[in-house]
């Protein structure tokens, strides 16, 4: 994993506090929401496209 520097505002620290994490646990929390709902997003047009094209890919599979 690399790490990353994020600027954040004071606010996002009283979240966290709020919510009983640390900024840090916070942040890679939101991190992991955005690439799971972005991987999501990346399968349905996946299936979306082998779908719409199943004819050809099975005949590249012959």
């Amino acid at each position: 994993m690399r790490e990353m520097t994020l600027p954040v505002g004071d606010g996002f620290a009283d979240l966290a506090d709020a919510l009983g994490l640390t900024p840090e646990e916070l942040a890679a929390e939101a991190c992991a929401r955005v690439v799971a709902a972005e991987a999501h997003q990346v399968g349905d047009q996946a299936l979306r496209l082998a779908r719409r094209h199943d004819s050809l890919l099975r005949r590249l599979g012959e």
